[in-house]
């Protein structure tokens, strides 16, 4: 009466070609996430706080790689505030190391999908899958 759909037994259709398509997805993926993990390791960050008493450094991988203290805040005998600086210095830096984070998956993802044409801005995901 009508055509069988799927074209394959039990109307699967091409099921293995694309279960291998979205494992290709999902390699590429894990390569991008890899890259950018080591791209970001090697990039830093800066927080500062009390007008530049305290300024830690950390990295895109959400590592402290420095911290630098005033050596007046020392002298001051001011534990609590100089406390209160280093943990607020740290949340700055972790917050800016968090952008880059972002910053840098959106690059990623950008590359993986510039040039892919799809119409009104979004990207045409069929020839991200091998031109389906």
């Amino acid at each position: 009466m009508g055509k069988k759909r799927g074209g394959g037994p039990g109307g699967m259709g091409d099921l293995g070609g694309m279960m291998g398509m979205l494992q290709k997805a999902q390699e590429q993926a894990e390569k991008m996430k890899q890259r950018m993990e080591e791209q970001l390791r090697d990039k830093t960050v800066e927080g500062s706080t009390g007008g530049g008493m305290v300024t830690v450094v950390a990295t895109g991988g959400l590592e402290v790689r420095s911290v630098k203290i005033d050596p007046s805040l020392l002298s001051a005998g001011e534990k609590d505030m100089l406390e209160d600086l280093v943990a607020s210095a740290v949340n700055v830096a972790l917050k800016k190391a968090k952008a880059l984070q972002e910053e840098a998956q959106q690059s990623e993802l950008g590359s993986m999908l510039g040039g892919m044409g799809g119409g009104g801005g979004m990207p045409d995901l069929g020839k991200l899958f091998g031109g389906m």
